[in-house]
Protein backbone atom coordinates (compact mmCIF):
# COMPACT_ATOMS: atom_id res chain seq x y z
CA UNK A 1 0.00 0.00 0.00
CA UNK A 2 1.06 3.60 -0.61
CA UNK A 3 2.16 5.61 2.41
CA UNK A 4 -0.98 7.77 2.59
CA UNK A 5 -3.22 4.72 2.25
CA UNK A 6 -1.27 2.85 4.91
CA UNK A 7 -1.42 5.82 7.28
CA UNK A 8 -5.16 6.10 6.78
CA UNK A 9 -5.52 2.36 7.25
CA UNK A 10 -3.74 2.57 10.61
CA UNK A 11 -5.83 5.56 11.70
CA UNK A 12 -8.99 3.65 10.80
CA UNK A 13 -7.86 0.56 12.69
CA UNK A 14 -7.00 2.65 15.75
CA UNK A 15 -10.39 4.36 15.62
CA UNK A 16 -12.10 0.96 15.30
CA UNK A 17 -10.42 -0.09 18.56
CA UNK A 18 -11.28 3.18 20.31
CA UNK A 19 -7.69 4.41 20.35
CA UNK A 20 -6.63 8.04 19.92
CA UNK A 21 -3.76 8.31 17.42
CA UNK A 22 -2.79 11.45 15.46
CA UNK A 23 -1.67 11.38 11.82
CA UNK A 24 1.88 12.35 12.84
CA UNK A 25 1.97 9.52 15.38
CA UNK A 26 0.62 7.07 12.79
CA UNK A 27 3.38 8.05 10.36
CA UNK A 28 6.05 7.49 13.04
CA UNK A 29 4.49 4.15 14.00
CA UNK A 30 4.72 3.07 10.37
CA UNK A 31 8.30 4.31 10.16
CA UNK A 32 9.17 2.00 13.05
CA UNK A 33 7.33 -0.89 11.40
CA UNK A 34 9.27 -0.33 8.15
CA UNK A 35 12.54 -0.43 10.11
CA UNK A 36 11.52 -3.72 11.71
CA UNK A 37 10.59 -5.31 8.39
CA UNK A 38 13.90 -4.18 6.83
CA UNK A 39 15.97 -5.37 9.80
CA UNK A 40 14.15 -8.69 9.81
CA UNK A 41 15.94 -9.57 6.58
CA UNK A 42 19.28 -9.76 8.44
CA UNK A 43 18.20 -10.74 11.96
CA UNK A 44 15.18 -12.70 13.18
CA UNK A 45 13.22 -9.99 15.01
CA UNK A 46 9.71 -11.26 14.23
CA UNK A 47 8.02 -14.22 12.61
CA UNK A 48 5.34 -11.88 11.22
CA UNK A 49 6.59 -10.83 7.78
CA UNK A 50 3.41 -9.60 6.08
CA UNK A 51 3.14 -5.78 6.44
CA UNK A 52 -0.66 -5.97 6.74
CA UNK A 53 -0.46 -8.66 9.43
CA UNK A 54 2.27 -6.74 11.26
CA UNK A 55 0.17 -3.58 11.17
CA UNK A 56 -2.45 -5.31 13.33
CA UNK A 57 -0.45 -7.95 15.21
CA UNK A 58 2.38 -5.58 16.19
CA UNK A 59 1.24 -1.95 15.98
CA UNK A 60 -2.46 -2.10 16.85
CA UNK A 61 -1.81 -4.91 19.33
CA UNK A 62 0.80 -2.74 21.09
CA UNK A 63 -1.52 0.28 21.13
CA UNK A 64 -4.16 -1.68 23.06
CA UNK A 65 -1.90 -1.08 26.08
CA UNK A 66 -1.89 2.71 25.58
CA UNK A 67 -4.96 3.53 27.72
CA UNK A 68 -3.47 1.56 30.62
CA UNK A 69 -0.17 3.44 30.35
CA UNK A 70 -2.00 6.77 30.27
CA UNK A 71 -3.80 5.92 33.52
CA UNK A 72 -0.46 5.35 35.27
CA UNK A 73 2.34 7.72 36.17
CA UNK A 74 6.14 7.75 36.16
CA UNK A 75 8.57 5.86 33.95
CA UNK A 76 7.51 2.74 32.06
CA UNK A 77 9.40 -0.48 31.38
CA UNK A 78 8.82 -2.87 28.47
CA UNK A 79 10.00 -6.35 29.49
CA UNK A 80 11.17 -8.50 26.58
CA UNK A 81 10.78 -5.74 24.01
CA UNK A 82 11.99 -7.83 21.06
CA UNK A 83 11.66 -5.55 18.01
CA UNK A 84 10.45 -2.67 20.19
CA UNK A 85 6.87 -3.78 20.71
CA UNK A 86 4.95 -2.55 22.60
CA UNK A 87 7.50 -0.06 24.00
CA UNK A 88 8.19 2.07 20.91
CA UNK A 89 4.51 2.52 19.91
CA UNK A 90 3.69 3.39 23.53
CA UNK A 91 6.51 5.95 23.60
CA UNK A 92 5.46 7.51 20.29
CA UNK A 93 1.81 7.89 21.30
CA UNK A 94 2.28 8.91 24.94
CA UNK A 95 5.50 10.92 25.01
CA UNK A 96 6.38 9.08 28.23
CA UNK A 97 9.93 8.26 29.28
CA UNK A 98 10.80 4.61 29.58
CA UNK A 99 13.14 1.66 29.22
CA UNK A 100 13.07 -1.11 26.60
CA UNK A 101 14.59 -4.25 28.10
CA UNK A 102 15.61 -7.49 26.38
CA UNK A 103 18.15 -10.18 27.16
CA UNK A 104 19.14 -10.69 23.49
CA UNK A 105 21.97 -8.37 22.50
CA UNK A 106 21.31 -8.47 18.74
CA UNK A 107 17.71 -7.40 19.25
CA UNK A 108 18.63 -4.55 21.57
CA UNK A 109 21.27 -3.40 19.07
CA UNK A 110 18.59 -3.06 16.39
CA UNK A 111 16.07 -1.45 18.75
CA UNK A 112 18.68 1.09 19.85
CA UNK A 113 19.02 2.11 16.21
CA UNK A 114 15.25 2.39 15.82
CA UNK A 115 15.03 4.64 18.89
CA UNK A 116 17.77 6.94 17.58
CA UNK A 117 16.28 7.18 14.09
CA UNK A 118 12.86 7.99 15.54
CA UNK A 119 14.32 10.64 17.84
CA UNK A 120 12.85 9.12 21.00
CA UNK A 121 15.14 10.96 23.41
CA UNK A 122 13.25 9.83 26.50
CA UNK A 123 13.72 6.13 25.78
CA UNK A 124 16.64 3.98 26.97
CA UNK A 125 17.48 0.51 25.66
CA UNK A 126 19.04 -2.10 27.93
CA UNK A 127 20.36 -5.62 27.33
CA UNK A 128 19.96 -7.54 30.58
CA UNK A 129 18.00 -10.27 32.31
CA UNK A 130 15.02 -8.78 34.09
CA UNK A 131 16.04 -10.24 37.47
CA UNK A 132 19.52 -8.70 37.23
CA UNK A 133 18.08 -5.37 36.11
CA UNK A 134 15.68 -5.37 39.08
CA UNK A 135 18.60 -5.70 41.50
CA UNK A 136 19.77 -2.19 40.51
CA UNK A 137 16.48 -0.56 39.54
CA UNK A 138 13.99 -1.63 42.19
CA UNK A 139 10.79 0.42 42.62
CA UNK A 140 11.72 2.77 39.74
CA UNK A 141 8.72 2.24 37.45
CA UNK A 142 5.10 3.31 37.63
CA UNK A 143 4.13 1.03 34.74
CA UNK A 144 5.59 -2.27 33.54
CA UNK A 145 4.29 -4.11 30.51
CA UNK A 146 4.91 -7.26 28.52
CA UNK A 147 3.29 -9.11 25.69
CA UNK A 148 3.28 -12.91 25.92
CA UNK A 149 6.96 -13.43 26.80
CA UNK A 150 6.34 -15.77 29.77
CA UNK A 151 3.58 -17.24 31.91
CA UNK A 152 1.46 -14.90 34.01
CA UNK A 153 2.93 -15.89 37.42
CA UNK A 154 6.45 -15.44 36.04
CA UNK A 155 5.65 -11.97 34.68
CA UNK A 156 4.04 -10.95 37.97
CA UNK A 157 7.17 -12.02 39.83
CA UNK A 158 9.45 -10.22 37.36
CA UNK A 159 7.49 -6.97 37.68
CA UNK A 160 6.97 -6.77 41.44
CA UNK A 161 10.46 -5.56 42.51
CA UNK A 162 10.56 -3.09 39.61
CA UNK A 163 7.27 -1.36 40.44
CA UNK A 164 6.83 1.61 42.71
CA UNK A 165 4.04 1.45 45.28
CA UNK A 166 0.71 1.61 43.40
CA UNK A 167 2.60 0.91 40.15
CA UNK A 168 0.84 -1.24 37.56
CA UNK A 169 1.80 -4.30 35.53
CA UNK A 170 -0.20 -4.70 32.30
CA UNK A 171 0.18 -8.04 30.53
CA UNK A 172 -1.17 -8.74 27.04
CA UNK A 173 -2.05 -12.38 26.38
CA UNK A 174 -3.97 -14.32 23.76
CA UNK A 175 -6.38 -16.66 25.51
CA UNK A 176 -4.96 -17.50 28.95
CA UNK A 177 -6.73 -20.43 30.54
CA UNK A 178 -8.29 -20.40 34.00
CA UNK A 179 -5.32 -22.24 35.50
CA UNK A 180 -2.83 -19.59 34.31
CA UNK A 181 -5.05 -16.76 35.55
CA UNK A 182 -5.47 -18.42 38.96
CA UNK A 183 -1.71 -18.99 39.17
CA UNK A 184 -1.08 -15.34 38.27
CA UNK A 185 -3.44 -14.18 41.02
CA UNK A 186 -1.82 -16.52 43.55
CA UNK A 187 1.67 -15.33 42.61
CA UNK A 188 0.47 -11.73 42.89
CA UNK A 189 -0.53 -12.25 46.54
CA UNK A 190 2.95 -13.54 47.32
CA UNK A 191 4.54 -10.65 45.42
CA UNK A 192 2.57 -7.88 47.15
CA UNK A 193 0.27 -7.27 44.18
CA UNK A 194 -3.42 -7.55 43.38
CA UNK A 195 -5.37 -7.90 40.14
CA UNK A 196 -7.22 -4.68 39.30
CA UNK A 197 -8.59 -5.31 35.81
CA UNK A 198 -9.25 -8.00 33.22
CA UNK A 199 -10.27 -6.84 29.74
CA UNK A 200 -10.79 -8.73 26.48
CA UNK A 201 -10.53 -7.50 22.89
CA UNK A 202 -10.93 -8.92 19.40
CA UNK A 203 -8.29 -7.66 16.98
CA UNK A 204 -9.49 -6.29 13.61
CA UNK A 205 -9.89 -8.57 10.56
CA UNK A 206 -10.23 -11.65 12.77
CA UNK A 207 -6.52 -11.51 13.65
CA UNK A 208 -7.04 -12.95 17.10
CA UNK A 209 -8.16 -12.30 20.65
CA UNK A 210 -6.34 -10.33 23.34
CA UNK A 211 -6.71 -10.38 27.09
CA UNK A 212 -5.11 -7.55 29.05
CA UNK A 213 -4.64 -8.29 32.73
CA UNK A 214 -3.47 -5.59 35.14
CA UNK A 215 -1.96 -5.99 38.59
CA UNK A 216 -1.11 -3.21 41.03
CA UNK A 217 1.72 -3.19 43.55
CA UNK A 218 -0.15 -2.78 46.86
CA UNK A 219 2.09 -4.13 49.64
CA UNK A 220 5.48 -5.62 50.42
CA UNK A 221 6.16 -9.07 48.90
CA UNK A 222 6.12 -12.03 51.25
CA UNK A 223 9.46 -13.27 49.90
CA UNK A 224 12.72 -11.62 48.89
CA UNK A 225 12.59 -10.46 45.27
CA UNK A 226 14.03 -10.75 42.73
CA UNK A 227 14.91 -14.42 43.12
CA UNK A 228 18.05 -15.74 41.36
CA UNK A 229 18.10 -15.55 37.56
CA UNK A 230 15.95 -18.25 35.95
CA UNK A 231 14.14 -19.22 39.15
CA UNK A 232 10.87 -17.51 38.22
CA UNK A 233 10.61 -19.52 35.00
CA UNK A 234 11.91 -22.84 36.33
CA UNK A 235 10.04 -22.77 39.61
CA UNK A 236 7.06 -20.36 39.45
CA UNK A 237 5.55 -19.24 42.73
CA UNK A 238 2.12 -20.63 41.81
Amino acid sequence: MEQKETTQRLLSLADEMGLSVSRDQAERLLEHLDMVIDANERINLTRITSPEDALILHVVDSLLLLPYLKRSSGFFLDMGTGAGFPGIPLAICSGRRGVLLDSTGKKIHEVTGFVKQLGLTGISTVCDRVEAYAQLHGKEFGFVTARAVASLPTLVEYASPLLSFDGVLAVSKGNPDEEEIASGDAAAKICGMRRISFDEYDLPDDKGHRTIICYQRSSHPKIKLPRPIGKAKRDPLA
